[in-house]
């Protein structure tokens, strides 16, 4: 079910709202409030840009457009805004449903322009007018995406990236429950997918995105029916861990064991996936070995440390069962625990 936009919780609001410093609130005068129909607005503040601001204390006339897209901006940069209902009671006295579309324009245009924040807050906004709307909910996932695709490699930006792709992630999937037949929702699925390591569902989406385009041969096909080929063992070695934990042991063991040594041997969820099987028949040195493979690749993995104290007690290795132990608790106090 496709959420209400404001109903959300605005986890991008803290960097968004500065673009609204250049805004200066002044209220309309109650009279012309009353004589305009525009009683709602009496009594709340109204966002001007500088220059707007020099023409309404002269008296001049302002364009509703100029004051429809300052509503719009400070909706779009704090989903909760104060006046968020007086404002869109505003919106939807002077325009009409089109006035999604024409958000959205101004979205592309930021967007077009690299000015993420700006392109993000129009997008949001075209979603608290329409949060149903197809062409609403995909652009937003894509100025997320284009945003933090522009920031990572930035030490400073960790913290927004994760909102942006997690964002990105969601919006894309409501995209599809609005029009499960738009084919550039799937593209950029896949890749949401793959991005969680959930290779099953990446390669189901992709191929829904060929089969939607005819296959026609363009570059976003090309590499679809690329990243399909390269994930025929991921898929593999996915179907094998989810056997694994499903119960289904000795069969998992038996899908995953041949990537040993492979040139997937350097991936940590392997050696982890497999250690945990082994250890649940009963095959110590096996998991201990499997587990040590763990930290190599991922020294911080806190769960595999645990396990090699845990295992080490098991056989009377009381100097390494100690080391572990103390490197596990230090770990679960450290943040980001239990990561890689």
């Amino acid at each position: 079910m496709i959420p209400e936009f404001s109903g959300r919780k605005d986890e991008l609001k803290d960097w968004l709202t500065g673009e609204l410093k250049g805004f200066l609130y002044d209220q309309l005068s109650p009279s012309y409030c009353m004589r305009s129909g525009l009683d709602f607005l009496k009594d709340v503040p109204l966002p001007f840009t500088p220059t707007n601001y020099v023409k309404f204390q002269d008296g001049e006339e302002l364009p509703v457009s100029e004051i429809a897209d300052n509503i719009v901006l400070s909706l779009g940069a704090d989903t909760h805004f104060k006046y968020a209902a007086p404002y869109k009671r505003f919106l939807a006295r002077f325009f009409d449903e089109k006035l999604v579309d024409v958000v959205l324009s101004r979205s592309h245009g930021q967007l077009g322009s690299k000015n993420y924040r700006r392109a993000c807050i129009y997008a949001r906004a075209a979603l608290l007018l329409d949060s149903e709307a197809r062409d609403a909910l995909y652009n937003y996932a894509c100025v997320c995406r284009e945003w933090y695709l522009s920031l990572e490699g930035e030490d400073d930006s960790e913290a927004l990236v994760a909102v942006l792709k997690s964002e990105a992630g969601k919006y894309f999937e409501y995209t599809l429950e609005a029009d499960p037949s738009f084919a550039p929702a799937w593209y950029y699925a896949g890749y949401t997918y793959l991005n969680q390591a959930l290779y099953s569902k990446a390669q189901l989406a992709w191929k829904r995105f060929i089969d939607l385009t005819g296959g026609v041969d363009d570059e976003a096909v090309k590499d679809a029916k690329e990243r399909l080929a390269a994930l025929e063992q991921p898929v593999i070695i996915e179907s094998g861990i989810n056997m694994l934990l499903s119960g289904r042991t000795e069969e998992g063991l038996r899908t995953l064991e041949p990537f040993v040594g492979s040139g997937y041997d350097s991936w940590w969820p392997l050696h982890f996936y497999l250690a945990c099987g082994y250890r649940q028949l009963g095959f110590v040195n096996e998991a201990i070995e499997g587990f040590s493979r763990v930290i190599e690749l991922a020294p911080s993995h806190y769960e595999s440390n645990l396990a090699l104290a845990q295992l080490y007690s098991q056989t009377g290795q009381d100097e390494l069962a100690e080391k572990y132990a103390r490197k596990a608790d230090l770990l679960a106090h450290s943040e980001g625990s239990g990561n890689a």
